[in-house]
Formats: structure tokens, C-alpha cells, sequence
């Protein structure tokens, strides 16, 4: 074993991992649930085994020399390969497990799926409970590598996911376009159709918008965007002045056309968006990460049917 193994207490590796995150004593102890002075002499110890300072005080925070920042990967890998391993060992019953599932999700899956997810997690597993966050800016290979959010919703061939992370297909949901109702508009939307009115921009990462912008282009034509959003929150009052269309993914135009006075229009040709799903491959054998992902199999073959699976063999599974 090397000699510098042998003198490290292996427990202090979670102290390392947490200063790597947080930079700063205080916050480590904080997460930890230790004292300032229990993480300070687990920082001396560290220093002492390694013979390095392994952080170096700025004017803001710990800054970690080169042998930390060499040591934060392997360490971080192997403490959630350990978390992994305890958490198979136990095994995994939805119907008593506690466990917190973390999701970064777009704005049109947080309405349109989020509410029936969380109504069969009360029901399937009663002790678990759901996280949500927006989708952001970010490749999320350090926030799935890290145990901050075990999987991540995002669009297939949006290239904004790290090439890391696992993927695979979940659901297609074309877009659809939104009118108020008595628009006299026809049942199916043609380029020349779609931009005979303003429009509302829904949504601050805006994939879908951006679908819409190149199909507009193939037929050299463009709409005009009267309102721009960051959420489809405001949307159905918007829609009742009757001066807007709106374009959404369609699980959020039939959940309007159900609540307010609103038509969908299908569009010639048709824009699909398919949603997909990608995690961490440290996490890629977590039971409960793994029941989780057939659960929203399952959820989308129930509400969607088995057209709207991301892949032929999802498609033929569910037949």
C-alpha cells in the first residue's frame, strides 16, 4: 500500500471533498455537521498526511493548491462509488424507502408531468419525496457527479449536456399551436398560418422557441413576437386579450385548451421535441435511480401512449 495511504485516515476524505466544494471552513462544517474546530484539525491532519497545505487562504476563499485540485476528482469519484455501494446494499423498497429525488427539468415538464410524478410517488413510494429545479445554463456532469440532482430532462440534439453523462430517449411531444378560441384559424397551421398574429416567447432556456424560429426559416418567413416570457405562467391570460398565438410543446396545450378558452392547432409539417433523460455514470446502477427512471417510463406510456416513447424499443416494450 503507498506509504501515504497507510497514514491517512480515510474518513478525512469527506472533509477534503466538502472543502473542495464549499472553500471555506465554516460552510464545510456547516454541511457536515461538525464543529469549525473538528474540520479546521481534519484540514491539519489532511496537510500533515499529504505534506501539502492543500488550501491556500485569498481575500474571499480557500483557494486549493495543485495537488488538491489533482486529488478532488478521484476522491469525489470514489466517496460516490462508496455511497452507491451502501445504498445497493440495502437494497431498494419504494414502499418504505426514504430517498429525495432530485430533477432539473424544463418549465413545460414541470407543468405538464410534475404534477401526475408526484401524485404516484405519494402513492408508490410514500416516504419519497421530489425535488425540482429549473433547467439552466449548465453541462451538469459536476451536479450529477456530485449527488446534487440525480437526473437532468433535456432535449435531444440541444448538445447541452456534458458527452459524459448517460442518455436515453424519453418521450416525444410535438409542438402545437395556441389560439383563443373563435380565431377561425384552421385546425391545422401552415408556416403563412402561423405568423398571421404576434406571438408569445415562452421559456427562459427557450428550446422549443428555437425549434419554431428554424422551421419558420425553412420557408423563409418569420413571425413577429409581441410578448416574451420567462415561464407559460402568463400565458392563458395573455391569450385572452385575442391578439397572440402561442406555440408549446403539446402536453402543455392540452392542459390549457382543459382549463381556458383556448384551440390547438396542429402544425404541417410537424415539429417534434423529444425529451430525454441523462444522469451520472457513477449513478448508472442506482436501484433507486434506476426504479425511478421506469417509473417515468411508465408515467409517459400512461398519460402519452406508446407513439409518444423516445425509442422503437421502448415502443415495442410497451406493447
Amino acid at each position: 500500500m503507498d506509504s501515504s495511504l497507510a497514514r491517512l485516515d480515510l474518513n478525512l476524505l469527506a472533509v477534503f471533498d466538502m472543502l473542495m466544494q464549499e472553500r471555506n471552513v465554516t460552510r464545510a462544517a456547516d454541511r457536515l455537521h461538525l464543529s469549525q474546530s473538528t474540520v479546521s484539525h481534519a484540514l491539519g491532519r489532511l496537510r500533515v498526511a499529504l505534506d501539502d497545505p492543500l488550501f491556500v487562504m485569498s481575500r474571499r476563499e480557500m483557494m486549493p493548491t495543485e495537488r488538491a485540485k489533482a486529488l478532488a476528482g478521484p476522491v469525489r469519484q470514489a466517496l460516490a462509488m462508496l455511497e452507491q455501494g451502501l445504498r445497493q446494499a440495502k437494497g431498494f423498497d419504494p414502499a418504505t424507502a426514504r430517498r429525495i429525488f432530485r430533477i432539473a427539468t424544463p418549465g413545460s415538464v414541470e407543468h405538464g408531468v410534475v404534477p401526475v410524478l408526484v401524485d404516484w410517488l405519494h402513492r408508490l413510494a410514500p416516504h419519497c419525496r421530489l425535488e425540482v429545479c429549473d433547467l439552466a445554463d449548465s453541462d451538469y456532469e459536476r451536479e450529477l457527479e456530485k449527488g446534487e440532482l440525480d437526473l437532468v430532462i433535456g432535449f435531444a440534439g440541444a448538445n447541452h449536456l456534458s458527452p459524459r453523462l448517460w442518455r436515453e430517449d424519453w418521450f416525444n411531444n410535438p409542438l402545437v399551436c395556441l389560439s383563443p378560441l373563435g380565431s377561425e384559424l384552421p385546425d391545422v397551421l401552415g408556416p403563412a398560418e402561423l405568423v398571421s398574429r404576434p406571438h408569445i416567447h415562452t421559456s427562459s432556456w427557450g428550446h422549443s422557441q428555437a425549434m419554431v424560429e428554424l422551421w419558420l426559416a425553412r420557408f423563409g418567413v418569420a413571425r413577429e413576437l409581441g410578448v416574451r416570457l420567462p415561464s407559460f405562467m402568463a400565458v392563458p391570460p395573455l391569450m385572452a386579450s385575442g391578439r397572440y398565438l402561442v406555440v408549446v410543446p403539446e402536453m402543455i396545450g392540452r392542459l390549457f385548451c382543459r382549463y381556458y378558452p383556448l384551440r390547438m392547432h396542429q402544425l404541417d409539417p410537424a415539429i417534434p421535441i423529444i425529451y430525454l433523460m441523462a444522469g451520472h455514470p457513477l449513478t448508472a446502477h442506482d436501484e433507486a435511480i434506476g426504479w425511478f427512471k421506469s417509473l417515468l417510463h411508465q408515467l409517459v406510456f400512461d398519460l402519452y401512449g406508446a407513439d409518444a416513447l423516445g425509442s422503437p424499443a421502448q415502443r415495442s416494450l410497451a406493447k
